[in-house]
C-alpha cells in the first residue's frame, strides 16, 4: 500500500539510493533510558535484602531520611518510558518525512512489516510466557486477548497489575497504537499542517489527562497507561524531528548555561516524585518541563559539533543501546528469576547481577533471534529499493538559527 499525490502525469525520475542518516548517539540515550527502567523496578527487591534494609533506618527504628529521598528519587526513573517515546517519535517521524520527500509517498505497508519484524517476536514471546508463569509460578493470570491485540495498557488500567510477563507491555501497546496512526498521518497531512497535527495531538493529551484527574474516580492507573495520555511525549519526538528536518536548529547557548539548566533541572528531579501527580498543574505541565530539557540535551548531543557531550564512534554502551529493547522486555524476568529461583543472587549487590544478566540475555535474544529477522527488513526498505518518484523531491531549506 503507497501514497502518492494524485498528479498521473507527473514526470517520473530514478529515486536515489543514499541511506538516511543513522543518529548514533541515540543508542547510548537508549541504553541509558533503559538502565533507569532496569534500576527502577530493582530497587524494591534490592531493599527485600536484609543487610541493605538494616542500613536504611535510623537509631530510632525508623526509616533513614536519605532512604525515603533515595526512594523517590528512584521511582522517577521511570521517566526512561517518557524518554523511549520521545526518541520514537523523533526517529519515526524523521524516516517517515525523508521517504515522503525522496518518494513523494510513503509505503504504508512496508512500514506496518518492518515494524513487525522489529517489534512482535519478543512481544509475543513475552505474553506466550504470562500463562507459563501462571501455572508454574503461580503468578496472576493475564488477559491474553487483550495483550494479543496490544490492548494490554487498557486492561492494565482497569484491573491493576498483574503477571510478570506483560505488566511493561503496556508501553509496547502505546507505541504500536502510534506505529498505527503515524504514517497515516504523516502521508495525507500536508507539511505546512503538520506541526499543527502534532500540536492537536499534545493538546489531545493534555486535555485527557485533565478529565481523567477531574471527572474518573481513582484515575492514576489510567493517566499513567491510557494511550492518549502518553502520545504527547512521541508528538513531541515528532516535532523535534520537524523542525531539525526542515533546517531548524537549536538556539546557540553556551555550554555554561547548558550545564546550568541540565543541573538545575536535576536537582529539581531528584527533589521531586515524577509521577506525583497531586494537583493539576504537576499533572498538566511538570512533565513538558522535564521532557523539554531531555530533548534540548538530545538535540545538542545530536546537532552540536561542540557539544561537551559527544558520543560519536562505536563503543560497548552504543551495543548496549542496539540491544535495550530485550534489555526493556526481558529485565523483569531476570529480577522474577533471581528472587524466586536463583535467591543466592539476591544479595546487596542484586541491581548489578540483574544488570549483568540481562544484557547477557538481551544480547543473545538480539544475536540469535533479533538480528536474523531484522535481515529480513531490507525486503521492506524504502531507501534501498529502488523506487519511482512522481515529482523531483523538495530541499529542504537553508538551516535557520535563532541565536541566543
Amino acid at each position: 500500500m503507497s501514497i502518492s499525490p494524485s498528479a498521473d502525469t507527473a514526470p517520473t525520475i530514478a529515486a536515489p539510493a543514499a541511506p538516511v542518516p543513522y543518529f548514533q548517539p541515540l543508542d547510548i540515550v537508549r541504553f541509558a533510558a533503559a538502565l533507569l527502567i532496569l534500576i527502577t523496578h530493582s530497587y524494591e527487591h534490592w531493599t527485600d535484602v536484609p543487610q541493605v534494609a538494616a542500613t536504611m533506618v535510623d537509631w530510632g527504628g525508623q526509616t533513614a531520611w536519605w532512604a525515603t529521598k533515595l526512594k523517590v528519587f528512584v521511582g522517577s526513573f521511570n521517566i526512561g518510558v517518557d524518554i523511549f517515546f520521545l526518541m520514537s517519535g523523533f526517529l519515526i517521524t524523521y524516516l517517515l518525512l525523508a521517504e515522503k520527500q525522496r518518494y513523494a509517498r510513503i509505503d504504508i505497508k512496508s512500514f506496518y512489516m518492518r515494524r513487525v519484524l522489529r517489534i512482535w517476536p519478543l512481544y509475543y514471546f513475552c505474553v506466550a510466557m504470562a500463562p507459563v508463569l501462571a501455572h508454574f509460578a503461580n503468578e496472576p493470570a493475564a488477559n491474553m486477548p487483550a495483550h494479543l491485540l496490544f490492548l494490554g495498557n487498557f486492561d492494565l488500567a482497569k484491573h491493576g497489575w498483574g503477571s510478570t510477563a506483560v505488566n511493561h507491555l503496556w508501553s509496547i501497546c502505546i507505541e504500536e497504537h502510534f506505529y498505527l496512526v503515524w504514517p497515516l498521518l504523516i502521508a495525507f497531512v500536508p507539511r505546512h499542517k503538520l506541526t499543527t497535527a502534532f500540536g492537536a495531538v499534545i493538546l489531545l493529551s493534555f486535555l485527557t489527562r485533565l478529565y481523567f484527574f477531574y471527572f474518573v474516580p481513582d484515575s492514576y492507573m489510567s493517566l499513567y497507561l491510557n494511550t492518549l495520555c502518553r502520545w504527547d511525549a512521541l508528538a513531541i519526538g515528532a516535532l523535534f524531528a520537524y523542525a531539525y528536518f526542515y533546517g531548524y536548529q537549536l538556539p546557540r547557548v553556551p555550554a555554561a548555561l547548558r550545564w546550568m539548566l541540565y543541573g538545575a533541572t536535576l536537582l529539581v528531579f531528584a527533589s521531586d516524585s515524577y509521577g506525583n501527580w497531586d494537583n493539576v498543574f504537576l499533572l498538566s505541565f511538570k512533565k513538558y518541563v522535564f521532557l523539554g530539557v531531555i530533548a534540548f540535551f538530545i538535540g545538542n548531543v545530536l546537532f552540536n559539533p561542540d557539544s561537551a557531550v559527544q558520543w560519536r564512534g562505536r563503543t560497548i554502551f552504543h551495543y548496549f543501546g542496539k540491544i535495550s529493547y530485550g534489555i526493556y522486555m526481558f529485565h523483569g524476568f531476570v529480577i522474577f528469576a533471581l528472587v524466586r529461583v536463583f535467591p543466592m543472587f539476591h544479595t546487596p549487590l542484586f541491581i548489578l547481577w540483574v544488570l549483568l544478566a540481562t544484557l547477557a540475555v538481551s544480547a543473545a535474544s538480539y544475536e540469535l533471534v533479533e538480528k536474523p529477522i531484522l535481515r529480513l527488513k531490507k525486503y521492506f526498505d524504502a531507501f534501498r529499493q529502488q523506487r519511482t518518484l512522481v515529482a523531483p523531491p523538495v530541499p529542504a531549506p537553508e538551516p535557520v538559527s535563532v541565536p541566543v
